[in-house]
């Protein structure tokens, strides 16, 4: 006798393996054409393609895999904290990640918290995901050493949240590539486990796969919250990739005339990321006020020049003066035009990477004598703002630190140019002599102005810069590891450190310098270790910022 369940249920068990296959085809599909631009990977030169594969083999494994670093622990335990605790973690988050990276908005966390701690039935991974990794970050940008409580706590929950990677890292979604971004953000404060230059790759790939890096046609009349989302998450991908490469100094993921993107302040911002800013602010009156759309501003400067000077095709220029003043200029621009009311931290953080960029804009890619006195001079100067500004983010009684394990590629790359050049340009750095900028053709940006500086203040900075940069290295070894980026610097510096004390031994030392001088005897680590930044380091910070 036929047996009708028996039947249905044999069709019910088909249909669905055959819709599994389906789905781990177009899979497998979609990580063929990945795999084609990950120059990074090596395939079995005896298999085809990744067709068939099954548990072995999917595109979370595949992302996971090339980005680790250390493998995460395991935990017994991957309980929430409690609600007010978790609450308050992901509204950290909203405030100082989002604000400026806004992968998730408000109501898109909110919900996936309440749906996650009121165990609806509705509850999916990416919920999980979203609010673990939230966590994650938060507590990531509270822990002041690596290995202390809320370091481990940030690492559990990320465990946590990798149980759900194989139900959200898929390509083909806006989702999936939200998802990949908080991982990104994740691994510049916690490099020891990921690899954030290998992640912003898979995020740029996945982006150009889904066509957010042009805009859609107007035939297509999209709904107007589906056009920003696009151009939100765009903008979120562009920004984390130029600062990333910038401080790797490597190649874009993508060009800029690859991209047709026309992203409005409203676009970069949900228009209620006003994130680090008092809602009482009285010039933050527009969406291009907020530190996302500022950002981004930032990072469109950088990557007009940077194009230029470092992946151009064409012949390097022997002294590209033009090039570098409007980049300067562009991006002194910019800093003045940030809102008066923008809250210290932020303004050390945007101030620390201006100053940053413009070493870097003065740092030729093979041969710092390259560049002309008048640059060198400029470069000086840059260090020392840069300096003041990043030690003061070192501060440890702060309730956030915004540092990540790019600023420990950043100060060691602006302590090397500093080098280079007191050991390259000793008459116009220990002379103080005031150069003059190389001629520029008629209508050209005028070049920045330099600080006049008698001899013994220009030593006597140059110490202070120096010691200033060895302290950030040890903080950010103490925060994140890699004493090597620390130990490397401080063997470098030694000699020339010893150099400049044996210049200033021949001259009159003004009282101020006395006063630096017992700066330099205090203990090592007063600053990485519980210890705030002095008064006089702030006054500096406000000097500088004044000056723009």
């Amino acid at each position: 006798m036929f047996d009708v369940s028996a039947a249905q249920a044999a069709v019910a068990r088909a249909t669905s393996s055959s819709g599994r296959r389906n789905i781990r085809r177009k899979e497998a599909s979609d990580v063929d054409d990945l795999v084609a631009d990950f120059g990074f990977l090596s395939v079995n030169a005896t298999a085809r393609d990744f067709h068939g594969f099954t548990k072995e083999m999917s595109f979370a494994r595949l992302v996971l895999s090339t980005s680790s670093v250390e493998e995460m622990p395991r935990f017994s335990s991957n309980a929430l904290p409690p609600r007010e605790l978790g609450r308050e973690l992901v509204q950290q988050c909203l405030q100082e990640i989002f604000s400026l990276y806004p992968v998730l908005t408000d109501t898109a966390i909110f919900g996936s918290f309440d749906a996650v701690y009121q165990q609806r039935p509705n509850i999916t991974a990416s919920h999980r995901w979203d609010v673990r990794l939230s966590f994650a970050i938060a507590l990531m940008s509270r822990s002041r050493s690596k290995g202390d409580h809320l370091y481990r706590e940030a690492v559990r929950h990320t465990s946590s949240a990798l149980e759900d990677a194989e139900a959200v890292i898929l390509p083909g979604s806006i989702a999936s590539l939200q998802a990949i971004l908080l991982l990104v953000l994740y691994s510049m404060l916690d490099p020891s486990h990921f690899d954030s230059w290998y992640l912003v790759g898979v995020a740029s790939r996945v982006m150009a796969d889904l066509g957010l890096h042009q805009d859609p046609a107007e035939e297509l009349r999209l709904k107007e919250s589906h056009l920003m989302l696009r151009r939100r998450i765009f903008s979120c991908v562009y920004t984390l990739d130029r600062a990333i490469s910038l401080a790797f100094v490597r190649a874009f993921s993508f060009s800029d005339d690859s991209a047709n993107v026309v992203v409005t302040p409203n676009d970069a911002a949900h228009p209620s990321f006003t994130g680090w800013y008092d809602n009482t602010a009285e010039d933050l009156r527009s969406p291009s006020d907020t530190p996302a759309a500022q950002l981004l501003g930032l990072r469109q400067i950088q990557s007009n020049w940077y194009q230029k000077a470092f992946q151009s095709s064409r012949e390097a220029l022997t002294e590209p003066w033009q090039t570098r003043s409007s980049a300067l200029n562009a991006m002194q621009s910019w800093a003045k035009a940030l809102p008066k009311s923008t809250p210290n931290p932020l303004k050390h953080l945007f101030l620390s990477e201006m100053f940053f960029s413009n070493i870097l804009v003065l740092s030729p890619p093979q041969n710092a004598s390259l560049l002309c006195s008048y640059g060198k001079a400029v470069l000086f100067d840059n260090a020392v703002r840069y300096s003041e500004v990043t030690l003061s983010m070192c501060d440890t009684s702060h309730s956030y630190n915004c540092c990540t394990k790019l600023d420990i590629m950043r100060s060691r790359l602006v302590g090397d140019a500093l080098l280079d050049i007191l050991a390259d340009s000793p008459t116009v750095i220990y002379k103080a002599l005031d150069p003059q900028p190389p001629p520029l053709p008629a209508g050209s940006v005028a070049p920045p102005a330099l600080r006049h500086r008698g001899f013994v203040e220009t030593i006597d900075e140059a110490i202070t810069t120096i010691h200033r940069i060895d302290q950030i290295l040890d903080a950010l070894e103490i925060r994140f590891g890699y004493p090597a980026q620390y130990n490397t610097f401080k063997t470098k510096s030694a000699n020339t450190v010893e150099r400049l004390y044996s210049k200033r031994q021949h001259h009159y030392m003004p009282s101020m310098l006395q006063a630096n001088e017992l700066a330099f005897n205090r203990p090592q680590n007063e600053h990485a270790i519980g210890g705030s930044i002095p008064d006089w380091y702030h006054s500096s910070i406000a000097r500088s910022y004044e000056s723009l």
